[in-house]
């Protein structure tokens, strides 16, 4: 019964800590959660419509984002997750950026710039800031490889 209780609340409470609307780092948190690159749900309206671009251009095929941008790379290394840090480095009424950190098979430093949209915090450009830079607005709005 307390099983059953307990998977209630949290069922209930999993809609309101996909996005926040009081803090951009619970969006991103909840991002990692759901560990789906195709999770368009937190994504701004406009990086939003380059996803769905791209999944009608390339027809099934693999499109412009040949990775997973949330671990910055193909695969994961056993534990990745426990060394994830996320932190708040600027924010105000309607724009934020948020520090992903974390070792998957090598040091990783992600930054998310966030809008609110619609009283939400979503996902508006993710960048690399590691050996190999990259941003994913770019990577989206470019041609098909």
């Amino acid at each position: 019964m307390r099983l059953t209780l307990a998977l209630l609340v949290t069922l209930a409470a999993a809609p309101a800590i996909a996005q926040s609307a009081t803090d951009p780092v619970e969006t991103v948190r909840a991002l990692y959660a759901a560990d789906d690159v195709n999770e368009w749900r937190f994504l701004a309206k406009g990086l939003r419509t380059l996803f769905e671009k791209d999944a009608t251009e390339s027809k099934g095929e693999v499109g412009r984002l040949g990775f997973a941008y949330h671990v910055n790379g193909q695969d994961t290394q056993a534990g990745w997750r426990k060394t994830l840090v996320l932190k708040t480095l600027s924010a105000d009424a309607t724009r934020a950026e948020v520090q992903a950190r974390f070792k998957n098979f090598s040091n990783q430093d992600l930054r998310y710039d966030l809008v609110k949209e619609n009283g939400l915090w979503l996902v508006t450009d993710v960048r690399a800031l590691t050996k190999e830079r990259w941003r994913l607005e770019a990577i989206m709005s470019a041609p098909l490889p």
